[in-house]
């Protein structure tokens, strides 16, 4: 399976020359798995950076979403095969305040927010509600896991014939209970990719019960959970490509194999 990232920033694009190097969308990654069906991680703004000229040979996408937040789901009316009919596209999410993903995304991408609503797009679509759910996509086996953040985040990890990543974004540590399940599904995991917006100063000073994590907690997690790689995503918007160099440098400290996401890296797993 080849992972590539579209989008790794969080809370909203960044476009300024200090931001260029790892890019400035919100999260969006691809899982192709050599089939005729794509897997997407999130429909942030990276997700209009897909391959127009791969998408031909793609018919049926999963969409699974980490969680409903602006910057996650932002890009997908953007998103050319959503307007064809010839396509079917699966979406996969949370439930929220008794809402599912259908109820949840019909609210959100709609008129006035948007021209069109996402139900009157010509693609056909189904939506699934994920818990702690096991998944089978094609060749790939995809457990879900619900971590702290605000109205919920959903952790994937994706298993293919030989080797695992999980993507865990957009998380806050302190819940013993998802402390717990990141744990358990990241254990013995090829690739960890982790939410880092903060360092952990200004965590302690200014971001408790904001929802995300430092690169020190995604270094404790990598360790703990024996995984191979961590890579950190979710790119604070304010951040510099300057900032996530000193952040990986003082990971590698503690987690010697982590580097930072940036749009266009591929991963071959």
């Amino acid at each position: 399976m080849r992972v590539t990232f579209h989008g790794v920033r969080g809370s909203l694009p960044a476009s300024t020359p200090q931001t260029s190097r790892y890019g400035g969308h919100t999260l969006c990654i691809e899982i192709a798995s050599g089939d005729a069906s794509m897997v997407l991680i999130d429909g942030g703004t990276g997700i209009t950076r897909v391959d127009p000229g791969g998408l031909d040979a793609v018919s049926e996408f999963h969409v699974l979403l980490t969680h409903y937040h602006w910057d996650h789901i932002q890009g997908l009316p953007f998103f050319p095969p959503l307007y064809d009919e010839a396509n079917t596209f699966t979406l996969y999410g949370h439930s929220w305040d008794g809402l599912g993903p259908r109820e949840i995304l019909d609210q959100a991408l709609r008129p006035p927010f948007f021209p069109v609503s996402i139900e009157t797009t010509a693609a056909h679509k189904r939506y699934v509600t994920v818990a702690s759910t096991v998944l089978q996509i094609g060749g790939l086996t995809i457990t879900t896991a619900p971590l702290h953040h605000p109205q919920g985040v959903t952790a994937y990890r994706v298993d293919g014939p030989s080797r695992s990543i999980v993507i865990a974004t957009d998380c806050e540590h302190g819940d013993a209970r998802a402390d717990d399940a990141l744990r358990t599904l990241a254990t013995g995991a090829d690739v960890l990719v982790h939410d880092g917006q903060y360092g952990p100063e200004e965590y302690e000073q200014h971001r408790i019960g904001w929802g995300h994590s430092t690169w020190e907690q995604a270094t404790r997690v990598a360790r703990e959970a024996g995984v191979g790689e961590l890579i950190l995503i979710s790119h604070d918007p304010a951040r510099t490509d300057d900032g996530i160099d000193s952040f990986v440098a003082r990971a590698r400290e503690a987690f010697t194999n982590t580097r930072a996401a940036f749009e266009g890296m591929q991963l071959e797993l």
